[in-house]
């Protein structure tokens, strides 16, 4: 795995040392010529914008590497072809987050003025809440990618032009199968509204954390989540080694 990861970084290095270099460059920009408000909501957007480019670039590089017959002769298991993408989206997105992390506590300390922890505070969330917040939502991505990886192993499949079309309808079946079932397993299916309690006061708007992530129900709908994870991967490994045509 460690030999297709290796390939991966370095066919897509030049792209994502463009991208940064674009970043930085686009993100200074913002904060000498914009004004503050329209910086900080373009900046944002220009971070998100990166990290779906960064998803798309995951799903690519696992459609090129169960389809190349070139990935295809490297002495690697099937698993690998899974597990590579994953962990090559998985580190591009923690590293675009500790640039975003970066970013906002120079911001915070010297623009503003402010301690990042007293900002913290004024937020009324916790450190714990935004890790959770970043562990709830990067588990979501990655059952998603899951999804996306076998419904694209299921287009595959098929030699004829209608392959995408299959794959796009798989993952919508899929999608609400799982949802369906997990809504009857378990005791429902918790949304992000759930993450945090939004109430209105005389002076703005309060945001409360619920620590949803630590009760039981979130608890027994990650282990639902994880075992068909572990069914799902095992289908896509068996679909790349008998079924997918280089």
């Amino acid at each position: 795995m460690i030999t297709l990861l290796k390939y991966d970084f370095r066919r897509n290095w030049n792209t994502l040392l463009a991208g940064l270099v674009i970043l930085i460059i686009a993100q200074v920009g913002l904060s000498l010529f914009m004004s503050e408000v329209t910086g900080v909501v373009i900046g944002i957007m220009g971070y998100v914008g990166v990290g779906v480019a960064i998803y798309v670039k995951m799903i690519k590089t696992y459609t090129s590497n169960i389809r190349s017959y070139n990935r295809r002769l490297l002495p690697v298991t099937g698993l690998s072809h899974v597990l590579s993408p994953l962990i090559f989206g998985a580190l591009c997105g923690l590293g675009l987050v500790i640039i975003f992390a970066t970013h906002a506590y120079i911001y915070i300390s010297m623009k503003l003025r402010m301690n990042m922890a007293s900002n913290i505070d004024l937020s009324g969330l916790h450190v714990s809440d935004y890790i959770s917040l970043l562990l709830f939502s990067a588990w979501v991505m990655v059952f998603m990618t899951v999804i996306i990886f076998l419904s694209i192993s299921i287009a595959g499949s098929f030699r004829w032009r209608t392959g995408p079309w299959i794959g796009i309808v798989a993952f919508f079946v899929l999608v609400n199968l799982l949802g369906w079932l997990e809504n009857i397993i378990t005791t429902g299916r918790f949304s992000p509204n759930e993450l945090f309690r939004y109430t209105e006061e005389s002076t703005g708007i309060a945001i409360t954390a619920n620590g949803v992530l630590w009760s039981d129900g979130m608890w027994g709908s990650i282990v639902f989540e994880v075992i068909v994870a572990v069914i799902l991967v095992w289908a896509t490994i068996y679909l790349n080694n008998k079924k997918v045509e280089v």
